[in-house]
């Protein structure tokens, strides 16, 4: 069945949440203080510059994928390569969604449960997510669109009243070049992960008009992550703040315990897992469109289950080396590599264009 550009707007929005409004939140209130919205907003800004290039990429040839028709335009040992790093991009990034995962749950509600067990029953779930295919995903993200955007302004409304408002004129005042520079490097990491939706084609038209629905979803990403950076510093000053792993949960959990707030932490966290599956999914269904390219279509039926074992021994690996974990997690060096993987459209953009001069007809 094929989907449509307002479904892969509520995909797209689903699929970033799970990420983006979670964990910038805190790399940004703890990097930049007063002065994240900048970084924020600027990152937002080179996303949609590098989503323009991904969507220029894509209409080179819009009734095929970009991993079929990429070698016709970096070469087929070049395009090889690309293809193979970004599977392990995203095996990688899968894994740590689920390690992600085990230390909220395991931290938070399941304490005791061995990591290994949390973790194998992710993995078994995702094997499942990922093998319905590319239309079962962004028809589950339709229902969860409607609680995401629900719950989120229904939280934005009850924060307010604990804002400490007064701290607004601090937003202005505050201004480092070089800080802001880093953390919209930062930013932009999370927010251009518009490579994946490449892998949508042929099923999905690439044009203008999904161009046009994901800058609408990247634009309402950002005022999601903008209000809960700005709820969190009102809420929480800039020094807690440092210290909050989980704002959201941090900001229901101190509102209230006598009221509704009481008990609306299960619904957010039902909400966030539920966009961690469609997140890890994608990834796992994008690693396993590459590994049919390199295999030449073979052994279909065991690469997504292989794919995920990769992905839960990786945060098996981690479980047993936390440390080490958020110090990955943690680093400006994982930064770079996002960004080195995030920028595979625009490598293609420019050799379509050197071979677009190269080719030109004379006269």
């Amino acid at each position: 069945m094929r989907t449509t550009n307002w479904q892969i707007f509520r995909f797209s929005l689903v699929y970033f949440n799970s990420q983006t409004s979670i964990f910038i939140i805190p790399a940004i209130v703890s990097s930049s203080g007063y002065q994240g919205w900048i970084s924020i907003v600027l990152g937002s800004v080179m996303s949609m510059i590098l989503l323009i290039v991904t969507i220029q990429v894509g209409k080179l040839s819009v009734n095929r994928a970009w991993v079929d028709f990429g070698k016709e335009v970096m070469g087929k040992w070049m395009h090889g390569a690309i293809v193979f790093l970004l599977l392990c991009w995203c095996v990688y990034y899968a894994s740590m969604d689920i390690e992600n995962f085990v230390l909220f749950f395991g931290s938070n509600y399941m304490r005791g449960t061995p990591q290994l067990f949390i973790q194998l029953v992710l993995g078994g779930v995702i094997i499942f997510t990922a093998s319905k295919g590319l239309s079962t995903l962004v028809y589950m993200s339709d229902g969860i669109f409607l609680l995401l955007i629900a719950t989120t302004f229904f939280t934005f409304y009850l924060f307010l009243p604990n804002a400490e408002f007064e701290m607004l004129p601090a937003f202005i005042h505050y201004h480092e070049p070089g800080l802001i520079f880093h953390d919209m490097v930062t930013a932009t990491s999370w927010f251009a992960e518009w490579i994946v939706f490449l892998f949508m084609a042929p099923e999905l038209k690439i044009n203008n008009k999904l161009l046009k629905n994901l800058i609408i979803s990247e634009l309402v990403l950002t005022f999601f992550v903008l209000v809960g950076w700005v709820m969190t510093l009102l809420n929480f000053g800039p020094h807690l703040g440092k210290a909050l792993q989980y704002p959201y949960l941090e900001m229901v959990r101190s509102s209230s315990h006598d009221d509704i707030l009481g008990n609306l932490d299960p619904l957010l966290i039902g909400i966030w897992s539920a966009s961690m599956f469609m997140h890890s999914s994608f990834l796992i269904y994008v690693a396993y469109k590459c590994a049919l390219y390199l295999t030449k279509q073979k052994v279909k039926k065991y690469i997504i289950p292989f794919l995920v074992f990769c992905s839960v021994f990786i945060a098996y690996l981690y479980s047993r080396s936390i440390t080490r974990y958020y110090r990955d997690y943690e680093s400006f060096l994982t930064v770079i590599l996002w960004l080195c993987v995030e920028c595979i459209p625009v490598y293609y953009y420019i050799a379509a264009f050197i071979r677009s001069k190269i080719t030109r007809p004379a006269g």
